[in-house]
């Protein structure tokens, strides 16, 4: 994220200062602070009537041909599971229902900074993909058989996502 040099309240040039334990931008005229926080992000592992896992291979950057799971930015005034099916419709046309959530995690990215990511398990009926123009390829694969996922997070949540749906890692975490 760009850092201000002036203040959008008052367009005082802002000062450094060690302001609730970090170094942050400030006003020294009117006392406002920029808060860099980290944007919100939905991610949906999303799996089809024979357990098939869906990947697709984005068309823009970040992770340009990288095969990954579908996701995006939350929009003001949306829920993250909200965000989630948004995201796999505009991207895949497919239409899902959330299980459950797979977890939460923070990643700095240098293309926007900090992320707050909310992935969620997925599940569609109707697996009929037609791709828009953020994606070159998307499919339902068996584990076996997914195309290489090389994004680190991408990863984590597809073992995370795999973990919680074992029977075995259920009764072991019980």
């Amino acid at each position: 994220m760009k850092s201000y040099s002036f203040c959008p309240i008052c367009a005082e040039r802002l000062d450094h200062a060690l302001i609730d334990g970090r170094e942050r931008m400030f006003c020294p005229s009117c006392r406002w602070v920029h808060y860099i926080n980290p944007l919100p992000v939905a991610v949906a592992y999303t799996v089809n009537a024979k357990s098939e896992l869906l990947v697709i291979r984005r068309a823009h950057e970040p992770a340009f041909n990288e095969w990954a799971l579908p996701g995006g930015f939350l929009e003001t005034g949306e829920e993250p599971h909200e965000g989630c099916l948004r995201e796999l419709m505009e991207e895949t046309s497919l239409e899902g229902k959330i299980e459950r959530l797979i977890g939460v995690y923070h990643r700095d990215v240098e293309l926007y900074g900090s992320l707050l990511v909310v992935a969620y398990k997925v599940i569609v009926a109707d697996d009929a993909i037609t791709i828009n123009h953020e994606l070159f390829d998307a499919g339902f694969y068996p584990r076996e058989l997914i195309p290489e996922v090389r994004i680190p997070l991408h990863r984590q949540i597809i073992v995370d996502g795999e973990k919680t749906q074992n029977p075995a890692f259920q009764q072991a975490a019980s």
